[in-house]
């Protein structure tokens, strides 16, 4: 069997890595991690990714930086960003970065599913 999509997880945290990681293998995804942002960068060159999910505090860069390289190099390629911040986030700036979805902390399966559905179809 296929896997229905490739993601890429981008975050130096194993445990939340862990859980993004079974949940979306629960949803049918092939799964790759990169525990910082070059690393992850360089998976973004050499294989090709239906989605990103990188923590907004990934190490060296910040997922922001992760997503703007994303935009400008796998436009194709969906960006989810993973964060404890519970305040509001400008959405047009969210849109500017390429960042298509905000999954908050701690991250739950029902969430991942509803907007990785919504943004993936």
């Amino acid at each position: 069997m296929t896997a229905m999509f490739q993601v890429l997880i981008v975050d130096d945290d194993s445990e939340l890595t862990e859980v993004l990681r079974r949940s979306l293998i629960r949803l049918g995804c092939e799964v790759a991690v990169a525990e910082t942002a070059e690393n992850g960068l360089e998976k973004l060159q050499e294989d090709k990714f239906h989605a990103v999910f990188a923590s907004l505090c990934v190490r060296t860069m910040g997922g922001r930086g992760v997503a703007r390289f994303v935009k400008n190099h796998c436009p194709d390629t969906r960006f989810f960003m993973v964060t404890g911040w519970k305040g509001e986030l400008e959405a047009n700036l969210l849109k500017l970065d390429g960042i298509h979805e905000i999954i908050h902390k701690p991250v739950n399966f029902s969430e991942i599913r509803d907007k990785v559905l919504e943004v993936l179809g």
